[in-house]
Parts: structure tokens; C-alpha cells; sequence
């Protein structure tokens, strides 16, 4: 099968520094290791020691800033130019709106003609659009075409993060190395939401909001450039077999690839559970009096989902993904919803870090079961998936507590926070019972067979 690349790659990718011959995801005894034991720290070396890794793991992480700047950048450039919040959110929804319906598709057009292809087409469009949006603005345009505008930034944006998951599986065995990555990955997710929205506040507060939209747009571009300059890496195009004698289908319309469905609930819910902490503890915060307390509760909470996210990259699990992320689903449901009841903000901020904690391992989990269950033939969009539905949580959860805080009080905004944790947690439970039943009807089956 022929790569999207100038240069075709070999079916197994070997690391740079020649090692002893066995898979990447069992430990290789050497004079620094001589009972073969992986150390967190060397689990990491050993996925990086394949060539081009680190490269397009740069690349994506530079690239994925603008999901988590575009939408607060627009917010702040509208706001700014207008004073009103509630027209800019609504611009910013509009965002959030293209980024849904288009994401996967473009995710899908990488599965079908190569993630170069689309990116350097997304890339292009997407900067041009980007730029339309600060123009309208800017001169004052009628409103609507800020609508259209923002649409489009949102319709031309494209999941990164799937881009980088999809490289990993093709040049990484399945076991402990692959778990190692995309763990790796969950953490680039965590950590541009916690550098990107405060990088685009400082610089829309103490220089421009022009700046604050305008740097998040051009290290997108950054990093989709980069990542069409790394031929070497690019997966293979795998082409989906048709019958003999059929012609190929070409459908925009198609249901979700398998596996994805049952778990679009979890990442919803911790898009809730994002969107309404972030507002929660911005309003929580101002009506205590000490506003700057908000960078604090969240980045506890964000410092927490890095760690956990590090740690359970680098010790690896033996457990099965499906079980791992029932278990940390009910988990994430406990825990969340306690944390957010804890009524001082020092304690708070402890509560917080917690539950960041209990955030990154259902991640990782839930997107490695998402790799493991889909066909390769649509990869890449069955992991874009997840992040089209954190997007619309996110969305959803901010307004929703927005509501609260303006009908109530700011910390009413955190019962949106255990809801979203709650439904998550039931997700897990649910999953956690239909895996017992279906053990113990196969078990039944089995002593049938066996005549018990």
C-alpha cells in the first residue's frame, strides 16, 4: 500500500539508536538496564528514539493551541471592541458550531487522501478565514458576516491531536509503547488548554485583543506547516475494500465508526465539566473578592490531570481498556462532584488538584479504547470524535452555568460541574455492569459447551 509520503516507509519503524530485537513495548535489558526493567522516565526515551517522533510531536502540540485560544480570543476581540459579552459569545458559539460539523470530515479526508493533503488545504483556508473574522471586526462589518466568518474559522480548524494519535499507531506497536504515546498525547490535550487561554488573556489585556486572536491563529499555522514538512512519519493511506465489481462509494453522510458511540457520553460530560469549572472559578473568585484566586483553582486543576497524565503514561496498566475506563469513569463521578462542595478556596484548590488527578487516566484510557476498537481505514476520525464532543461539553457546560451564576449565585455554576461529572460517572457504572454480564453470560456458555 503506498504512503503519503515522497519516501516510503517500512512496515515496522525502528528507533534511531540501534537496540536489540524485540517490540517496542517489552523491556530490553542493556548496561544502563540490566534486568530489562522499563523506568517511567525510559518509556518515554524508548517512544521518542523513533525517528521523526519528537518532530511531529512538537509539531502537533504547537498546532492543537487553537482549540483551546480561538473561541476565548474571538470572545476578547469582540468584547473588546464592542463591550458586548453576550454578542461575542454568541460569535464564538458560532466557532464551536463549524468545529462539530466539519472536524470529522476533515479527520475523514485524511483516513481517505492523506493527512498532508488536508492539512495543507486546512491550513490555507483556515488562516484566510481566521484573518476575514479580525477584518470584519475590525472595520465594523454588519454582524452577520461575524457570524459567517466565525463559522468558517471553525469549519476549516482540524484536530491535530488526531493527526499526532494516528502517526503514533502506525509507527508503534500496540502494548505498553502505544499506551505510553497516546497517554503522552492526552497530556499535550490537558496541557495547551492550561498555557493557551491564559497566553491569549495576558496578551488581549496588556497589548491588544487583536494580539491575543491573532497569535493563537498563526501558531496554528506553525504547527500545520511543520507537520506537512514531516513526509517521513505521515501513516499510510489504508483504502476501504469494496466488492468485487462495486464501485466505490463516496458518502459525506455515514454513521460514526464502531466503538465511538457508546463513549461520545464520557467525553461529552468532561466537556461540561471544563467549560463550567472555568467560568464557575472566574465568577466564584470575583464575587469573593480575590479575582486573580481563578489562575489558581484552575491551574490546580489542570497541574493535577498533567501529573496523573505523566504517571499512568509512564507505569502503564495491564487492565483492559474497557474496564480501565468503566472504573475511572465512576471515579471521575465521585470524585468531581465532592471536590466541587468544598467550601473554602484553599481547600477548594486542594479538592481541585484531585480531581485533575482522576481526569487524565479516564482520558487516556477512553481514547486508547477508541484506537483499539476502530478500523484503520477510518483512524484518524474516529479520534477526532472525542474532541468534537469535549468542544460541544465545553460550549454547552459555560452557558448553562452562565445561567446559573446570573440567576443565582457564582457558585451555583458548579452544580453544572457535578452534573456533567455525575452523567460520566453513570457511564461507568453502566459499563461496569453490562462488562459483568457479559463475562458471566460467556462463562455460561462456556460450561454449557463443556457440558457442566
Amino acid at each position: 500500500m503506498p504512503h503519503d509520503a515522497a519516501t516510503p516507509l517500512p512496515a515496522t519503524p525502528l528507533p534511531a539508536t540501534p537496540l536489540p530485537t524485540a517490540p517496542l513495548d517489552q523491556a530490553v535489558p542493556d548496561a544502563q538496564n540490566p534486568t530489562g526493567h522499563t523506568g517511567p522516565l525510559r518509556r518515554y526515551r524508548r517512544i521518542f528514539a523513533v525517528r521523526g517522533s519528537a518532530a511531529f510531536f512538537a509539531a502537533g502540540w504547537i498546532g492543537r493551541i487553537p482549540r483551546s485560544t480561538l473561541s476565548l480570543g474571538s470572545v476578547l476581540l469582540i468584547a473588546g471592541a464592542t463591550g458586548a459579552y453576550t454578542l461575542a459569545a454568541a460569535v464564538a458559539a458560532a466557532i464551536v458550531v463549524g468545529v462539530a460539523v466539519f472536524g470529522p470530515l476533515w479527520s475523514r479526508g485524511m483516513d481517505r487522501l492523506g493527512q498532508r493533503r488536508i492539512l495543507i488545504v486546512t491550513v490555507t483556508v483556515s488562516t484566510v478565514s481566521g484573518l476575514a473574522l479580525l477584518a470584519v471586526v475590525l472595520a465594523g462589518a454588519p454582524q452577520w458576516t461575524w457570524f459567517v466568518a466565525a463559522f468558517l474559522v471553525g469549519a476549516t480548524s482540524v484536530d491535530i491531536g488526531s493527526a499526532t494519535r494516528a502517526r503514533w499507531s502506525a509507527l508503534l506497536p500496540a502494548g505498553e509503547a502505544r499506551h505510553t504515546a497516546l497517554s503522552l498525547e492526552s497530556v499535550a490535550d490537558e496541557s495547551v488548554f492550561v498555557i493557551g487561554p491564559p497566553l491569549v488573556t495576558v496578551l488581549a489585556a496588556a497589548i491588544n485583543p487583536v494580539l491575543g486572536f491573532g497569535v493563537g491563529l498563526a501558531l496554528g499555522v506553525v504547527g500545520g506547516v511543520a507537520l506537512v514538512l514531516q513526509r517521513r512519519t505521515t501513516p499510510a493511506v489504508h483504502r476501504e475494500q469494496q466488492p468485487a465489481g462495486q464501485t466505490p462509494r463516496r458518502r459525506i453522510l455515514r454513521p460514526l465508526p464502531r466503538g465511538v458511540v457508546a463513549l461520545l457520553p464520557v467525553f461529552l460530560g468532561v466537556g461540561v465539566v471544563f467549560g463550567s469549572l472555568d467560568l464557575t472559578a472566574v465568577g466564584l473568585t470575583e464575587a469573593e473578592g480575590v479575582p486573580a484566586a481563578a489562575g489558581f483553582l484552575l491551574a490546580m486543576f489542570a497541574l493535577g490531570s498533567v501529573v496523573s497524565g505523566f504517571v499512568f503514561g509512564a507505569r502503564g496498566t495491564r487492565i483492559r481498556p474497557a474496564v480501565m475506563v468503566a472504573a475511572s469513569a465512576l471515579a471521575y463521578g465521585i470524585v468531581v462532584p465532592l471536590a466541587v462542595l468544598v467550601p473554602t478556596l484553599p481547600a477548594l484548590g486542594a479538592a481541585l488538584l484531585v480531581a485533575g488527578g482522576a481526569t487524565t487516566p479516564l482520558l487516556i484510557s477512553a481514547m486508547a479504547l477508541v484506537e483499539s476498537r476502530v478500523e484503520r481505514t477510518r483512524l484518524t476520525e474516529a479520534l477526532a470524535w472525542p474532541s468534537t464532543a469535549m468542544s460541544i461539553g465545553v460550549t454547552a457546560g459555560s452557558a448553562l452555568a452562565g445561567i446559573l451564576i446570573d440567576a443565582s449565585a457564582a457558585r451555583e455554576g458548579f452544580l453544572i460541574t457535578a452534573a456533567g461529572a455525575s452523567a460520566v460517572g453513570i457511564a461507568g457504572l453502566v459499563g461496569l455492569v453490562t462488562l459483568v454480564s457479559r463475562r458471566r453470560r460467556s462463562q455460561a456458555v462456556i460450561s454449557l459447551a463443556q457440558g457442566d
